[in-house]
């Protein structure tokens, strides 16, 4: 079967555009037809269309840096003066990521066949994130593509600076728990099924330590064909479970949640709502457009909710701050912020105010994020060394008394 391109128009008069398999160019007529689709333009697909619709899962995924590189290169040629297709025309030129390249050809040729630059950002999830389309959505609506396009290329890059701090602050800890985690299966592996054939021959009473620790070695040792393949189907389930509604929502309170990390995720969550929001305020998105764009961007179904139960505050008329009162996730200091920007009529700036504080707040605790990780790392490290040690030296010990007597 060939691929074929179509474009569109649906039932409501809006446009569209895809693929469809087919044998022939009226069996691929017919497939749009039973889309409910009036075809405007139907074509074969172009080869590398097909690979990339079947090749996407080897491609190499486009990083922080090639879409923070495209959007200042968009951004400066919009704020120029020049016109989005040549903008898109010379970046298809330059772009080297071969996927994020093909991106944009797609989105320079569906612009051109009068599809929006949202509309078109949007076929392609893997190269351009929600967060991404709905802020250039946002753009389009208030007339501001370029000022929003700059707002986005700084918001990739806060959060990929602080990524790369959160990494670089967590490396060490990491290695030595990955160094402790070898050694003690090396022991496990090699050293105590020694130590336990040795000490069965005096059958000297082993201590807990050694007889927990040689269980789990006989374990390894006897059933590692069967933990493998639990282990498998553990990593399988947990990756379906972690696909479905519940699971995202219990991984997100999760992300939240949890000691250290938690307070840092969450603060750099609260800042990029209240950095958007305020962006599309000022831009001129009526109230609850603007926190439906803002919802989309979160990334964090907990957090979301609650941006939904403002959005559904404000229409009822209680306005921002109200419907958080009491919440469990967004902090007081956010509502207290809000409330006094609503009296003040100066929501749009507290906003701002909001997302300052809190990207000071997130560099302090990134910065003392090793301080924070170095008491616990030493309880885990002591509690593995001593247990190991006792699990290898009492029995010697054992020993040493069953030899004198």
């Amino acid at each position: 079967m060939a691929a074929y391109r179509y474009r569109a128009v649906g039932a409501a008069g809006e446009a569209q555009q895809g693929l469809v398999e087919a044998k022939d160019l009226d069996q691929a007529l017919d497939r749009v037809h039973q889309l409910g689709l009036t075809p405007l333009r139907l074509e074969v697909a172009a080869p590398r269309e097909e690979r990339a619709r079947k090749g996407v899962l080897f491609r190499k995924r486009v990083s922080s840096r090639d879409l923070i590189l495209f959007t200042r290169q968009l951004e400066t040629m919009l704020d120029s003066g020049l016109p989005l297709l040549s903008s898109l025309d010379i970046l298809h030129q330059q772009t080297a990521h071969p996927e994020l390249k093909e991106a944009v050809d797609r989105v320079r040729s569906d612009v051109e066949q009068g599809s929006t630059l949202t509309e078109s950002l949007r076929r392609h999830p893997r190269c351009f994130p929600v967060v991404y389309v709905n802020l250039v959505y946002a753009g389009e609506e208030g007339g501001l593509i370029a000022p929003m396009l700059e707002r986005m290329a700084s918001l990739l890059e806060y959060e990929a600076e602080t990524e790369q701090r959160i990494r670089s602050a967590t490396f060490y800890p990491t290695l030595v728990l990955s160094e402790l985690v070898l050694a003690f299966f090396v022991l496990l592996k090699f050293v105590l099924p020694r130590f336990a054939s040795l000490f069965r021959n005096f059958n000297a009473e082993l201590p807990l330590p050694t007889r927990v620790l040689i269980g789990i070695s006989d374990l390894f040792e006897k059933h590692w064909l069967a933990l493998g393949l639990g282990l498998a189907v553990a990593i399988a389930g947990s990756v379906f479970w972690s696909r479905t509604e519940e699971g995202q929502r219990r991984i997100h309170r999760v992300i939240i949640t949890a000691p250290i990390f938690g307070p840092i995720f969450l603060k750099t969550i609260m800042s990029r709502f209240s950095r958007i929001l305020a962006a599309l305020l000022t831009s001129g998105i009526p109230i609850v457009q603007a926190l439906e764009i803002a919802r989309g961007v979160i990334g964090n179904r907990i957090v979301e909710d609650e941006i939904a139960t403002m959005r559904e505050g404000v229409v009822a008329g209680m306005g921002l701050a109200e419907p958080l009162r009491g919440s469990e996730v967004v902090p007081p200091v956010v509502v207290k912020m809000l409330a006094v920007g609503e009296e003040t009529g100066a929501v749009d700036k507290m906003l701002l105010k909001i997302s300052r504080y809190y990207d000071q707040d997130v560099d302090y605790a990134v910065k003392n994020l090793s301080s924070a990780i170095e008491p616990v790392l030493l309880v885990i490290l002591g509690a593995g060394v001593l247990f190991t040690a006792l699990a290898v030296f009492l029995p010697l010990w054992n020993l040493m008394n069953v030899f004198r007597h």
